[in-house]
Formats: C-alpha cells, sequence, structure tokens
C-alpha cells in the first residue's frame, strides 16, 4: 500500500486522487514553484526561427519570454522578456524579424544574444568600468530535440534528452514519418477552461472517454461514409517514464495524409497516399511505416505538452492560472514537403477537431469544466485511474498512463 497525501494506491488493483488536489490553492503555488519552474517546457519549434533575427514572444510557465534566432551564432536563444533596467517587456510584438530589441520604457537596448547595447545617458552611471557584470536580458536555458525547442527556469537536474527518455521514442515516430521536415503552421488556437489543469493533462490520453464525450463526431463520420468498425479500433497505452505518456490505436477512422487514405479525402488523393505509404515502407521497413501512417498517437511529455499525431498534427500546451482555469494554446503542424491539398486538411483537421469551435474540443470543454464545480463542495472523495491494474492490461482505454502522471505529479509536489 503506497499513501501519500493525495495519490492513494495499493500498486495491485487501485488508484485514486484525492480531489482536493483540482482545488486547493497551496497545492497548485507548490506546483507553480515545484513543477513549472523545475521541469522542461515546450517552447516552440525550430521552423518558427528560420531566419536569423526570427523572434517569437510568447507566455511560457506564466512567464513573458522572447524565443530569437541570434543573428551572430545562429542558434535558438531564449531570454525572459524583461528589461535589466526596470523590468519593463522589452518586445511587444508576438514575432517577427529584428536585429535589436528596444525597451518601450527608458530605452535600453539589446541585441538578439541578449548583450546590452545602449543606454540613453549611459555616462550618468558611475558603476560602468567598475567591474560589475554588464547588465543583459535574463537567458533562459534553451535546449533541442529534433527542432522541438524546450527551456527550463532553474537548475536542470538532467538534459532535455534524458528528461525526454521515452518520449523521444514517438517524437522520432512524427518527425521520421516524411522526408520532409517539421513545420508549424503560421497561427495558433488560444483558449482557456475553468478547470483544473490536471483534468487536461488527464485527458490528453485518455482514449476511454472517445465513444462516449464525442458520439457527435463518430456519428458524423459515420454519415461521411466511414467504416464503423473502425470507431472499434484497438491499441496500447504506455507508461514512458518520467511522467510521459502514450496512447496509440487503428486503424484511424478519420485517415492520415501520412499515409492512409479514408472517405474523408478526396478520391483523387487516394492513388497519392497510397504511394506515401509505399514509399515509408521502403524508406522505414513495414513495420514502422504501419506504426507511423495505420495508427494514431497522443503523446504527452510532463507537465504540460501534448503532441496529437492524428488525422492532423497538432502540439498543445496548457498553464494553470489559478486553481480552476487553465490557458490552452494549440499549433497546427505539417511537413515542408506537404502538397497545398495536403496542408489543406491538416488545416480543416485542426479546426473541425481541436479548435476551440470544432466537434472534438468543446465537448471535453465542457465535461472538464463539469468535472471541476463538482469538486467545489466538502465531500468531493476521491478521482479513480484503477483501469487495467488488476486485470493487467495495457489498452489505450486503459489508464497506465495518467497513473504515471500522478506518480510524477507527487514526486514533485508531495516532497517534503
Amino acid at each position: 500500500m503506497t499513501t501519500r497525501q493525495f495519490v492513494e494506491t495499493d500498486n495491485r488493483n487501485f488508484f485514486r486522487v484525492h480531489r482536493q488536489v483540482y482545488v486547493c490553492e497551496d497545492t497548485w503555488r507548490r506546483e507553480l514553484t515545484r513543477i513549472f519552474d523545475k521541469c522542461w517546457l515546450y517552447a516552440g519549434h525550430a521552423s518558427e526561427l528560420e531566419k536569423p533575427g526570427d523572434f517569437l514572444t510568447r507566455k511560457i510557465g506564466g512567464r513573458p519570454v522572447i524565443l530569437v534566432r541570434d543573428v551572430a551564432s545562429e542558434a535558438p536563444l531564449a531570454f525572459l522578456n524583461a528589461c535589466a533596467h526596470r523590468g519593463a517587456v522589452v518586445c511587444t510584438d508576438a514575432k517577427g524579424t529584428a536585429n535589436r530589441f528596444a525597451c518601450p520604457y527608458h530605452g535600453w537596448m539589446y541585441d538578439t544574444s541578449g548583450a546590452l547595447t545602449g543606454v540613453p545617458g549611459r555616462s550618468a552611471y558611475g558603476r560602468v568600468g567598475e567591474g560589475l557584470p554588464e547588465p543583459s536580458l535574463p537567458q533562459i536555458k534553451l535546449d533541442d530535440y529534433r527542432g522541438f525547442l524546450f527551456i527550463n527556469f532553474g537548475e536542470p537536474l538532467v538534459s532535455l534528452a534524458s528528461y525526454l527518455g521515452g518520449a523521444k521514442e514517438y517524437i522520432d515516430l512524427v518527425c521520421d514519418q516524411s522526408e520532409g521536415s517539421v513545420e508549424v503552421l503560421p497561427e495558433h488556437l488560444h483558449h482557456s477552461i475553468r478547470a483544473n489543469w490536471k483534468l487536461l493533462a488527464e485527458n490528453g490520453v485518455d482514449a476511454y472517454h472517445l465513444p462516449f464525450a464525442h458520439k457527435r463526431f463518430l456519428e458524423l463520420l459515420d454519415s461521411l461514409g466511414t467504416d464503423p468498425n473502425s470507431h472499434k479500433r484497438s491499441g496500447v497505452g504506455y507508461a514512458l517514464g518520467g511522467g510521459h505518456g502514450v496512447i496509440k490505436s487503428g486503424p484511424p477512422s478519420t485517415g492520415r495524409p501520412i499515409a492512409y487514405w479514408s472517405p474523408l479525402f478526396p478520391a483523387d488523393m487516394k492513388a497519392a497516399i497510397d504511394k506515401k505509404f509505399d514509399d515509408l515502407v521502403a524508406r522505414v521497413g513495414r513495420g514502422r511505416a504501419e506504426d507511423m501512417a495505420h495508427t494514431n498517437r497522443s503523446l504527452f511529455v510532463f507537465p504540460n505538452l501534448v503532441i496529437n499525431d492524428i488525422l492532423g498534427l497538432n502540439i498543445r500546451t496548457f498553464f494553470p492560472t489559478s486553481p480552476d482555469e487553465v490557458e490552452v494554446t494549440v499549433w497546427g503542424a505539417g511537413f515542408s514537403n506537404d502538397t497545398p491539398e495536403e496542408r489543406a486538411m491538416r488545416v480543416s483537421a485542426l479546426i473541425s477537431f481541436i479548435g476551440p469551435g470544432g466537434f472534438g474540443t468543446p465537448d471535453d470543454v465542457e465535461i472538464l469544466e463539469s468535472c471541476q464545480r463538482s469538486y467545489a463542495h466538502a465531500g468531493i472523495g476521491y478521482s479513480d485511474f484503477s483501469r487495467g491494474m488488476s486485470v493487467g492490461t495495457t489498452k489505450h482505454t486503459d489508464e497506465e498512463q495518467n497513473r504515471a502522471f500522478w506518480r510524477e505529479w507527487a514526486n514533485y509536489v508531495e516532497q517534503p
């Protein structure tokens, strides 16, 4: 029997989490300092910083951040978007290309390496030349895996590659499915949910809810001519270590641009998609090709990244602004060698299911918010994550990947 303050399990038959964790403000504040200030957090993709001087500004882990490809080194760098003088945001544009950043408050200027290059009235600062370190934009540790950029606000205990562990295999499955390179689409979707962030972490790799929460979507697929039996697809769910998890299942009822045709796609694309699969087999072997093309996969990287490789490829992050609200950002992605038709299908898939007005996200939002409302009373009890334990299965509809999240969460939050 393992009993912590919030997580209880006999490691054999049951696993449950006290619902106090979804509403307690003290717990939320511990999460901010013990998880989001210490873990590697997804920040962006190298394809978004194509040329030297390209930059993005984002709120990551609750803090304003500049991501920029340095003009001199051409390496991607990350800085706190805060002037060394008084802390004002030095870049207010969401993205662009620049050789320098100028603080709008007092005009201090920085180059793309973060170095201070100009101070109006600098002679008034008597400390210049007295051996004090030159002020600069506060640099944040950044590392890259296959073009996926992560930052860490603290002193990382392990490298990014070690942190990702078993999740790397599934990022590789994304990157290797095309001879083109991964490209994040230019725009993104942003919305909030009146629910605790951990509910969304659970939902990201939960296939059990599909036929119930998304019944309308499955009925739509039936009406469009897809095979109803594909809704009953089989699959697996795995814990990948470090709180990461994955679910994968097939055959994909919605088809996949890489490389599985379905009636949702135009008939004149079938030959091209079939050829793409044949080329994939020739390049990586049949087993790996089928894993890439004939399964849907949702990968969760602790604490707040989901990569959905389904009808379309999308990247989702989320951050709790309070115990009962989470902000969500979603980017669509494709490959540099996508045809215009394939790229259009990816955008359509993103909007029609994952988008805030699509068939999937509104269902999830309503249900997660209903869970949060039910936790607002004294007798809130426990949430159960025992599915698959006593029978020893690893189906995609089981909950081992959720248990992995909660074990890692407890390691961070329930330490003295």
